[in-house]
């Protein structure tokens, strides 16, 4: 199983079809992950154009919960609760419970993964420091 698959199925992942940005974003997450507990099953990537947002969005099922973060390509994150099917933000798209980050995509993506390993680790979800 692959952490964070983006495509149609897990079996065929279309990472490379990402822009340079994205592909660098996903890739962090992966690295990250490796050390992280549960299930990648419970994880993957939807293209900008999957989202309705124009922005990638990374997915992490933590229970009953799932989160995601949305990766502007321009150095940007939006992370929050997510819809379980149709992945928008709860709560009306507020900040609370969620967190912001800028910077390059590998930072954006290391502080992302900062935010889902602490939510994958039983901490509060807070943002990451």
């Amino acid at each position: 199983m692959v952490w964070f698959w983006v495509g149609e199925s897990d079996e065929v992942d279309a990472v490379e079809e990402l822009p340079e940005s994205g592909r660098r974003f996903v890739r962090v997450l992966r690295e990250r992950a490796v050390t992280w507990p549960g299930d990648p099953d419970g994880t993957f990537v939807l293209r900008p154009e999957e989202t309705g947002f124009g922005h990638l969005l990374a997915v992490v099922r933590v229970g009953w919960h799932v989160f995601g973060a949305f990766f502007d390509e321009q150095g940007g994150v939006y992370g929050a609760e997510l819809h379980d099917q149709m992945y928008l933000p709860l709560h009306g798209g507020s900040a609370a419970g969620g967190f912001r980050t800028a910077g390059s995509a590998a930072r954006c993506a290391e502080r992302t993964a900062d935010w889902f390993e602490a939510l994958l680790r039983g901490r509060d979800g807070a943002e990451p420091a």
